[in-house]
């Protein structure tokens, strides 16, 4: 019995480093969840990539047959789904059942022969579970202290007094197959590949499989450069999804030259991120301006131009897409501002970074390049 987990990628970011770790020392199901949901929320992210390994992988198959919508990829590794195939590896009497899950569920009395003598029950599962000859070593220094401390041998076994019932919750919300792709992952020397199979095929309409090679149960432990490449591939932009954000930066952009033209300078900052700049080169390549944040880009651009009449033609479009929720274009841009004070016309290209947040685009980081711009009589 290793660690239960949903595998958060390591990020510099202090905000989400910090709310990973309060949401990895959650036990409950529904207040995973829920504070799965609240980091979501609290980022501004849209539909997510989850990955669950273990317990874990138990965990966000609840979530995301609960809220689909809000789960782009799912990936379900080393793990049985409670109600659709956990069951029956519960029961030591039937083929490839194991007395583990029903002896771990069985709370007050696995509590009672192991509680004092957990360094002697739990260190073997180290070993058994890793093709790495430090895997004793290591989760004995990482995850036996978690366990060796007041209650915390019984809050292990609560995971597995609970399944039964989360198996009867699972089938009892169950309506439809999840929609969003899923990845079914192994180690090749992990555990249960085919009853995790089998159990996915009755829940998901879209799955895809493999192992991970030279690993075992801990396969992001064993092979953590193959495992990364793995899910890169599996959470790679799929060609209709980069289709879709293509267009929709167009559209966006469009938005841009609408509200620049009718002077909605109000609109148009919104279309900015709360951190974003904004920054002005003139023909020779010298910054001759830059803007910080909305109401700076507000301001400025509403006192430039005045009481001029500005016209913005956007032209070719080139760009790249990062992920569903970040992507950069280059926009070819004539523009032609018709005041009392300011009478140009000029040519050159908007360069903008972008991400989504909360299910709209915002610019992050915007840079106009001029090539020429002509003094109107």
């Amino acid at each position: 019995m290793g660690s239960p987990q949903v595998l958060v990628p390591a990020c510099s970011d202090p905000a989400v480093a910090s709310l990973a770790a309060k949401w990895r020392t959650i036990d409950d199901y529904e207040v995973r969840i829920d504070r799965r949901r609240q980091i979501v929320l609290e980022l501004g992210l849209g539909p997510i990539n989850l990955v669950g390994m273990d317990v874990g992988g138990m965990v966000v198959y609840a979530d995301a047959s609960r809220h689909p919508d809000e789960v782009r990829r799912l990936v379900l590794s080393e793990t049985l789904i409670p109600g659709f195939g956990l069951e029956e590896m519960m029961n030591p009497s039937a083929e490839g059942g194991t007395y583990g899950f029903g002896f771990h569920g069985q709370v007050d009395l696995a509590t009672f022969l192991t509680q004092g003598k957990e360094t002697e029950y739990l260190t073997p599962f180290y070993r058994l579970t890793s093709v790495r000859p430090d895997a004793e070593e290591y989760g004995a220094a990482h995850y036996l202290p978690h366990f060796t401390g007041p209650n915390g041998i019984r809050g292990g076994f609560q995971h597995y007094g609970a399944m039964i019932e989360d198996g009867k919750a699972n089938r009892a919300e169950f309506t439809t197959r999840l929609p969003m792709p899923v990845l079914v992952l192994n180690g090749d020397h992990g555990y249960y590949r085919g009853q995790l199979l089998a159990g996915a095929r009755q829940v998901a309409e879209n799955i895809e499989t493999d192992v991970i090679a030279q690993a075992s149960h801990a396969y992001a432990f064993d092979n953590p450069q193959a495992t990364a490449e793995r899910f890169r591939r599996f959470f790679a932009v799929s060609d209709t999804e980069r289709l879709v954000i293509v267009d929709e930066i167009r559209q966006f952009m469009a938005r841009y030259a609408y509200y620049a033209d009718h002077k909605q300078f109000d609109q148009l900052s919104r279309l900015f991120a709360p951190e974003a700049t904004f920054t002005i080169h003139d023909p020779q390549g010298v910054q001759v301006m830059k803007m910080t944040g909305p109401k700076e880009i507000e301001d400025v651009i509403t006192t430039s131009v005045g009481d001029a009449t500005a016209i913005h033609h956007l032209f070719s479009f080139t760009t790249e897409v990062h992920s569903p929720v970040a992507a950069s274009s280059t926009v070819t841009m004539e523009d032609w501002i018709d005041g009392s004070t300011l009478k140009v016309r000029g040519y050159g290209h908007y360069h903008g970074e972008f991400a989504k947040v909360d299910g709209s685009w915002r610019i992050e980081k915007f840079v106009q390049t001029r090539l020429r711009t002509d003094v109107l009589p």
